[in-house]
């Protein structure tokens, strides 16, 4: 069995491979399979070399991008048996199918949009190779920058997406036979202000879909160990957004996501 752990970034990848390295599956070595592929430090030359060929599968999340296929399915046929590799993809027929014929399991995480977008402008902020690093710190402050990790706009050469835009392409996977979606608040557990019961149920499924029996020993392993060493992840709370946003970034937040945020249980009105 060899698995796609795949999210939305700031959704809680880490917190993902952790729970599969507790159920026995070991993180590849390869970088994972994201819009860095074909961006970054020496752009020009990665688009000429993973993007040259006519049959493309689109990657990436915040900024999807075009990629070489058979580039990619070589890359993934180096993923050994009972390993796993990380992604940020959107759902895209032609990447459900890639998956598919090399028999991988996809396992995606996502988290409340507007955690991601608290946690993706720190990111921007504090990673030098990201590609809207300078375009950010240009902003007049963290008010626009959250702001525009909201609604999205064009950031180094790029588009980012706003929130709405980078969820509904990624709902998708939920309608794919090989794959299943969990959310970051249903797996954290207490510790990250969660419920213990749902971190059980979320880990049985899990399991289950990598074609492993649970057992109260697997669930044991993972309830005391999910954190690793320390107790909680930075940051890794349920509902630390409400700390940061301001009134404009709440209505910001309903104008791009109001409907969305109820349509993945995190609100029961759109104008909450």
């Amino acid at each position: 069995m060899r698995i796609v752990a795949n999210s939305i970034p700031k959704s809680g990848t880490n917190l993902l491979a952790r729970l599969l390295t507790l159920l026995g599956f070991e993180q590849t070595s390869e970088m994972g399979i994201r819009s860095r592929l074909v961006a970054g430090p020496f752009s020009p030359a990665r688009k000429l070399l993973r993007a040259r060929s006519a049959e493309k599968v689109t990657i990436g999340v915040a900024s999807p991008q075009r990629i070489d296929r058979r580039w990619l399915e070589r890359r993934l046929s180096r993923v050994p048996d009972g390993c796993f590799v990380t992604a940020h993809c959107v759902y895209s027929p032609e990447l459900a199918s890639l998956f598919a014929g090399d028999r991988m399991r996809v396992v995606c995480i996502l988290r409340d949009p507007r955690d991601v977008a608290v946690s993706q402008m720190h990111h921007i902020k504090q990673r030098k190779e990201h590609f809207a690093h300078k375009a950010f710190l240009k902003l007049p402050s963290d008010h626009e920058r959250l702001l525009v990790s909201i609604r999205g706009g064009e950031l180094g050469g790029r588009r980012l997406q706003s929130l709405d835009e980078r969820y509904r392409q990624f709902l998708g996977w939920q309608d794919d036979d090989d794959a299943i979606l969990v959310k970051f608040e249903d797996l954290v557990g207490p510790r990250g202000g969660g419920s213990a019961e749902t971190q059980r149920r979320t880990t049985e499924r899990v399991a289950r879909h990598v074609s492993l029996e649970p057992d109260e020993r697997m669930m044991r392993t993972v309830e005391e160990n999910i954190f690793g060493v320390s107790n909680t992840f930075r940051k890794g709370q349920i509902g630390g957004w409400r700390s940061e946003f301001s009134e404009e970034h709440a209505r910001a937040a309903r104008e791009i996501a109001g409907p969305l945020l109820v349509k993945l249980g995190y609100e029961a009105d759109p104008e909450w």
